[in-house]
């Protein structure tokens, strides 16, 4: 069970730190003139808004739901080990 958590932190380390790339490609879509688009850059600015949206997301739960107030409600979850991994762990 410990090579899932730290896969799992691991996975979630490298999200949070290049999360930038899809904000920084998002940013400069909205801020170049617009020009006929093709259908690849379309779904490629699509999966990036969905990334950026799934941050916020994780974001938000990190900071208002899991925190250490709220850590008994979810002990008897049975996501808590992956909840325990992600939001209650400290990263390597």
């Amino acid at each position: 069970m410990t090579n899932v958590t730290a896969v799992l932190q691991m996975m979630d380390q490298i999200f949070t730190s290049f999360i930038f790339v899809p904000m920084i490609f998002i940013l400069c879509c909205k801020f170049t003139p617009t020009k006929q688009r093709s259908r690849r850059f379309i779904n490629l600015y699509r999966v990036c808004f969905v990334l950026v949206a799934i941050f916020v997301v994780r974001c938000f739960c990190s900071h208002f739901i899991f925190t250490n107030v709220n850590y008994h409600r979810f002990t008897d979850s049975g996501l808590f080990p992956l909840i325990k991994a992600l939001f209650y762990s400290e990263h390597p």
